[in-house]
């Protein structure tokens, strides 16, 4: 077995041991509620793809086009969460909560396991690549918005997060967030694409 993909099995088995125990800290801590946050489900889809990666690996199977997209969605949205915590989310709530992002199941989610799906896709993992994988992020991060939008307008939920709280903003700054959002996981996961390709051709 080559070395790249040994490291790439050990950064993936750290990944499920991290996402197991944190998600476990965060469902006590938080119960159902723990499903409203991108960081949450982010951290979920992290689990389930290492998992699926993992189980292909031992069982030598050719790693195919969905695990590949699997993997590139959760790891773009594990960074998506990393960004959107240091540039939007403390400077709104204050640099006096920065520890509150990093304490406890959040340390896990919020840093060790957005660096480590970061690195082993980019460095690592044996992955099939496609230049539609920018879209299956903006997707998914789209849907995530509409849905909590639409709860907030409802009533359903509060927030989770600032810029999604409709009653607390004046409505043309919902669509501004939601511009901003939806364009930076756009220009992100094109990023992150070009650096994967440019790798390849290296």
């Amino acid at each position: 077995m080559r070395s790249k993909i040994k490291i790439s099995i050990i950064l993936n088995i750290l990944i499920v041991v991290f996402e197991l125990l944190s998600l476990f800290i965060a469902f006590k801590n938080n119960g159902i509620s723990m499903f409203m946050y991108y960081t949450e489900l982010s951290n979920i889809l992290a689990l389930l793809s290492s998992s699926i990666y993992l189980i292909y690996i031992f069982t030598n199977k050719k790693i195919n086009l969905f695990i590949s997209s699997f993997k590139f969605l959760s790891t773009l949205c594990l960074l998506i969460t990393f960004l959107v915590v240091i540039f939007i989310l403390i400077p709104l709530t204050g640099l006096n909560s920065f520890a509150e992002y990093f304490k406890h199941a959040m340390f896990f989610h919020h840093l060790i396991c957005p660096l480590l799906s970061y690195i082993t896709f980019i460095y690592f993992d044996d992955i099939v690549i496609n230049k539609k994988y920018p879209k299956l992020v903006v997707s998914w991060t789209l849907l995530y918005g509409i849905i909590l939008t639409v709860l907030n307008i409802l009533k359903k939920v509060d927030g989770p997060y600032p810029f999604l709280r409709v009653y607390e903003q004046p409505i043309y700054m919902s669509f501004i967030w939601s511009i901003l959002i939806i364009g930076f996981s756009y220009v992100l996961s094109t990023m992150l694409m070009r650096k994967i390709l440019n790798k390849n051709y290296q």
